[in-house]
């Protein structure tokens, strides 16, 4: 609120009692306080505006002013652009709207839990889990351990899936003791053996049972993906029914 504002504001308290039988001034006072709101809301609607559109703005500028890539390539969908099926890759994008999901859920509790929980823990808690499942999220979404580190970084998947395994391990470690108290435990460990079956199977790890006939070949993409779908929906069930209880909780602590 600027200064001219708060003085009209501030003037129409003080003399609206000796006013308030003058029709006239009534209605010039009311249309006064209703541009004061509409500035108040533009300003805070402008500054909202800044920060969600100039990244936007910068973003299709960058794609714009940039040579080395079609314009359509990286606007257009993949799958028309490469004049695909629709259903290609549709296991795959329904992993990655339950990343997606799950990404949003934990960040938005995490800053809804501050006015209500005093505890700092389940918030960092949560919103890590966020951060953890957006780098994840990015990773199914453009391949960063099979295609970008590898052939444009020369850095190794197995190098790739290390750093992945030593950030779940940091957040395990930080936060065991929430996780082994949480009424969804079973989630969390069903998780963690889908997700290490699926890159198990991704690093032809079990290429022995293909020799000896235990599974097919063209069953490991069905496998690996299979697995990795069940590891994201239990994170996905694990962290929406955590985040529940934990809005629940602090409404009650907020209510009492």
């Amino acid at each position: 609120m600027n200064k001219k504002t708060a003085t009209v504001r501030d003037l129409t308290e003080k003399f609206w009692p000796d006013i308030q039988t003058n029709e006239p001034l009534i209605d010039t006072f009311r249309q006064v306080r209703a541009r004061d709101r509409l500035r108040d809301r533009l300003t805070e609607l402008f500054s909202i505006m800044m920060t969600v559109y100039l990244p936007t703005f910068v973003l299709v500028l960058l794609v714009r002013q940039q040579n080395r890539v079609p314009i359509h390539h990286l606007m257009g969908d993949p799958t028309k652009v490469a004049d695909l099926p629709f259903y290609i890759g549709m296991v795959t994008q329904l992993g990655i709207l339950l990343w997606c999901a799950t990404a949003a859920i934990c960040l938005f509790t995490s800053l809804y839990l501050k006015p209500l929980n005093p505890s700092l823990k389940h918030q960092h808690f949560l919103f890590f889990g966020g951060v953890i499942t957006v780098v994840l999220m990015l990773d199914d979404s453009f391949q960063f351990h099979e295609e970008v580190f590898p052939n444009y970084f020369g850095i190794s998947e197995k190098i790739v899936y290390l750093a992945y395994v030593i950030m779940l391990a940091l957040y395990l470690i930080k936060f065991y003791k929430i996780i082994l108290n949480s009424r969804y435990l079973v989630f969390v460990g069903l998780a963690f053996a889908c997700f290490a079956l699926s890159i198990l199977l991704d690093m032809r790890a079990i290429i022995d049972l293909v020799d000896m006939g235990l599974i097919y070949d063209r069953d490991r993409a069905l496998l690996e993906n299979g697995f990795q779908l069940f590891g994201i929906v239990s994170w996905f069930t694990y962290f929406s029914l955590t985040c529940k209880e934990q809005i629940q909780q602090g409404m009650h602590r907020f209510q009492s």
